[in-house]
This record gives structure tokens, C-alpha cells and sequence, in this order.
């Protein structure tokens, strides 16, 4: 009996389950744009000021007023805050993760943010460390109609050439771009270059890809400066009027809403594959 009494006194004791977080703080944008969907309001106590900006963000207007917006990253306020976690990403500047880290702040890091694989996990990871995982799936459930759907349109098709242009730079393996473009039923030239990464390209050497479609964002003189450019305005592309604008929102997100983008390129590119209406 002594001994089955000592055995029981040795067992391990039941884990204790992590309450999920009451007060959540985000620090990047593709954090704002899931948490405005799957927390309740007063769950969000701040986000960045870009989840403001109609420009960058696909939550303009849907975030709740009580949230603080941060302009850059300040841990004095953040700690004012008294967040029960903080949502940073793989893009956070590292001293200030250094700093965060030794503040006592429990924090979430986003990372994969480079595939729509990568955005799918991030996702439902981030779910899981705010208590919200049925929510999540919710959202990563509607991304994988949507994606699903514009693979079976786009099946067979011939993928056109496409160049990502941010003058001088462009974008090759390893990249959200290269993924859109994949996604969308193009072939990403940046990746023929044999570029890693975002990097520098040069006039010259974008002219010489003669690509079919050039992809820009909707950001002031990105289109304009390819029509005026002496060089890059006789790209046969750009001659022949497919130079496709992509609402910056949507072609700079890591988010959920990547599958609408991959669905607008997806029309750019194939119309008669793929309505303009998301299904």
C-alpha cells in the first residue's frame, strides 16, 4: 500500500492548460489583418498604423477604434499597453526583438511568410497561440476554396511570362511575388534571372528579358515611370498595353487575403479562365 501510495506521489503533475490571451498586440500588418477577423474588438488592444491605410491594408476601416496604432515599434508603450502577448513576425527589426525578448512580454513570432504554405500555417499557428483555432480555420478553410478553385481554372493553361517590377528591383525565388505569380498561372521571370530574394535588376537587364506581362503595384509613378523610362517604355509589354496595376493591398499581403490576390492576377492574366468575382 506504502508503495502504491509513493507511486502516486511521484506521478507527474496534470499540465496546466495557458489561458488565452485577454489582451493582444500586434506589431506587423499581416497579424492585423487575421486578428481583426477572428478576435473579438476588445480582445485587440493594438495594431499597426498601416492596418489603417486602404492602401496597404485589406481591414481599413474594420479596426476597432479602441485599439492603440503604432507608428513604429516603441516597447516603452507597448509595456504601457500591458499586452498578455505580442504579435511580431520574421520581418521585425531584430534589435527591437532583442529588446522585446527582455522585457518580460510574452510574444508570438510569425514566420514562413514567403509561400502560400507559409501564409496557411502562420495562420492557424497564430490561431492556436491567441485561443482563437476554430476562427482560424475558418479563414485558412475559405483561402483553400478560393486557391483551389483557381487551379482547376487555370489547369492546362499557358503561363505567360511575367516580370514583378519596383524599379530597379524585382523579385526571384524564395519570395511572396514568386508565389503570386506561380499562383496565378504566370512563370516568374525574376526567377529565370536566377535571383534569390528581392534584388536590383537594372534597366537594361529587365529590358532584355522581354517578358509578356509586366506586374506593378498602384503606388505613385510605378506605372508612370515605366512609360516614361527611355528604355523600359519600349518593352514590348509595355508597347503593347500589359502592364497589369495591382491594387498594393492585395499584391503586398502575407496574409489570408493572398488568395484573393492570386485570384486578381489569376484574372489579369487568364480572363477567360478567370471571372473577376471571387467565387
Amino acid at each position: 500500500m506504502k508503495e502504491g501510495l509513493l507511486a502516486l506521489l511521484l506521478l507527474p503533475a496534470p499540465a496546466r492548460a495557458v489561458e488565452p490571451p485577454a489582451r493582444v498586440a500586434s506589431l506587423n500588418l499581416t497579424a492585423d489583418e487575421i486578428l481583426v477577423e477572428i478576435l473579438p474588438p476588445h480582445r485587440l488592444v493594438a495594431v499597426t498604423a498601416w492596418a489603417d491605410d486602404p492602401h496597404m491594408s485589406n481591414v481599413a476601416g474594420r479596426v476597432p477604434s479602441s485599439a492603440y496604432r503604432f507608428q513604429k515599434s516603441n516597447l516603452e508603450r507597448l509595456v504601457a499597453l500591458a499586452p498578455d502577448l505580442v504579435v511580431v513576425s520574421e520581418y521585425t527589426d531584430a534589435d527591437f526583438l532583442h529588446l522585446l525578448e527582455g522585457s518580460g512580454l510574452r510574444h508570438h513570432r510569425m514566420t514562413g511568410l514567403n509561400s502560400l504554405a507559409g501564409y496557411r500555417a502562420a495562420l492557424l499557428d497564430l490561431g492556436r497561440a491567441v485561443g482563437a483555432p476554430e476562427a482560424a480555420a475558418r479563414l485558412a478553410a475559405r483561402y483553400d476554396a478560393v486557391l483551389a478553385e483557381l487551379s482547376r481554372r487555370l489547369s492546362g493553361a499557358a503561363p505567360p511570362r511575367v516580370l514583378y517590377w519596383a524599379d530597379p528591383h524585382s523579385a526571384g525565388e524564395g519570395t511572396a511575388f514568386d508565389a503570386l505569380i506561380e499562383a496565378a498561372g504566370g512563370r516568374n521571370v525574376g526567377r529565370e534571372l536566377g535571383l534569390k530574394g528581392i534584388m536590383p535588376v537594372g534597366a537594361e537587364r529587365a529590358f532584355l528579358t522581354d517578358p509578356d506581362v509586366i506586374l506593378v503595384g498602384t503606388w505613385e509613378g510605378a506605372a508612370s515611370s515605366l512609360k516614361e523610362h527611355p528604355l523600359l517604355s519600349r518593352m514590348r509589354a509595355v508597347r503593347e498595353g500589359r502592364v497589369v496595376e495591382m491594387p498594393t493591398e492585395l499584391l503586398v499581403t502575407l496574409s489570408h487575403h493572398a488568395a484573393e490576390a492570386c485570384w486578381y492576377l489569376g484574372h489579369a492574366l487568364h480572363p477567360d479562365r478567370v471571372p473577376r468575382a471571387l467565387p
